[in-house]
């Protein structure tokens, strides 16, 4: 079989795209958050959480399928003006920017505490923005084939936690429900919209993929947001119990200091550096080619500038002197929340715009 050298995409290379960088911030930063929120509860936040987000899923495939796989800063540029194109995509670049920062933080504090103690926190951060420079300047293309050779063994290992791990679960644990009402699964719901909302991502690559992206795909997506959220989700308490885990930094981390096979081989966490460090090298890379794409640089000396600018900017923002506890105050408090509700607004704008330009279009034909 002889492999596509036309700059795009698969189908499946954008769903295994999206499993790395959703997945990734969905198993590290949303599980804690959830579990503080919500505590036993916080997997009823992820399913009642995912109703209303069919609709939205929904409202991207309607997107998508009017865009007829041009870009959607190209379709702005080309039906709004100046000042609607860099209202709706100036917030949108932010947010990936700001996705991208949150979890370069996010791995800095990990490596620090977990296994890379006496290493300066900034030449972490260095080591991987620079290796996401390169990969973000590559293309879309060595992202997509990157993605389709690391997420099997991310998967492997994924299921070997999950299973390995089945001994020292009880899901009684997961009971009673709604212990202390409702309030607290209605808080976790801000958390659980965060997470899902970065499906934009897609809508962002969906002229990068070979053949037009479907309302399936977008409900397969989802479906695999979801299953990405519970399983470490469930997994924390189930092992842990619900106060233990709330009290956990890196809940999913911590399932891989229990597993053991046998009484020879124990202390397999390291698995899990290959893991988060694959979610991270394609999530951030990903952020980073987006962002250049969307403010249109095209020129390769000043497309590799701004990538350097943008991936130094990030180490120095990780350099600043907060605290992990301020941090995580930050994305309870500020980041999920203006985060989701920044891009449902957006897009809802979008498809406002979409179905405006199609009523346009249509009383145009009638009036001809």
């Amino acid at each position: 079989m002889q492999m596509k050298l036309d700059g795009k995409i698969g189908i499946g290379q954008t769903i295994m795209l999206f499993m790395l960088t959703v997945g990734i911030t969905n198993h590290v930063t949303v599980i804690p958050l959830l579990l503080s929120a919500a505590g036993r509860d916080a997997w009823l936040s992820v399913l009642i959480g995912a109703i209303p987000f069919v609709g939205w899923a929904c409202l991207l495939a309607f997107i998508t399928s009017h865009l007829r796989q041009e870009s959607l800063h190209a379709w702005i540029k080309r039906t709004q003006s100046k000042w609607a194109r860099n209202l709706l995509l100036g917030p949108v670049v932010f947010a990936l920017y700001m996705m991208a920062l949150v979890h370069l933080i996010d791995t800095q504090t990990w490596t620090t505490v977990n296994y890379l103690p006496r290493t300066p926190e900034w030449f972490t951060a260095l080591v991987l923005v620079v290796f996401c420079v390169i990969a973000a300047y590559g293309g879309i293309s060595p992202l997509g084939i990157t993605s389709g050779v690391i997420l099997p063994f991310v998967s492997i290992l994924g299921f070997f936690i999950a299973f390995g791990n089945i001994p020292k679960k009880d899901y009684t644990l997961l009971l009673p429900f709604l212990q202390n009402g409702m309030e607290p699964v209605l808080h976790g719901l801000v958390y659980v919209g965060g997470g899902f909302t970065e499906m934009i991502i897609v809508l962002l690559l969906q002229h990068h993929v070979r053949k037009p992206l479907r309302l399936a795909h977008y409900i397969a997506m989802l479906i695999i947001a979801i299953v990405l959220t519970l399983s470490p989700l469930t997994g924390a308490i189930a092992e842990f119990g619900p106060i233990e885990s709330t009290r956990q930094r890196f809940p999913a981390f911590e399932q891989w200091r229990l597993l053991s096979i046998g009484k020879n081989f124990e202390n397999m966490e390291f698995f899990a550096i290959y893991q988060w460090l694959s979610g991270s090298f394609i999530r951030i890379s990903l952020c980073l080619f987006l962002m250049v794409e969307l403010m249109e640089i095209i020129n390769p000396h000043k497309k590799i500038y701004t990538l350097v600018f943008l991936g130094f900017s990030m180490i120095a923002f990780t350099s600043l002197p907060f605290s992990d506890m301020h941090f995580m105050t930050f994305l309870s408090k500020v980041y999920y929340p203006l985060f989701m509700t920044l891009i449902l607004v957006i897009t809802l704008c979008i498809a406002g715009l979409v179905l405006s330009n199609r009523n346009r279009k249509r009383d145009t034909n009638h009036g001809s």
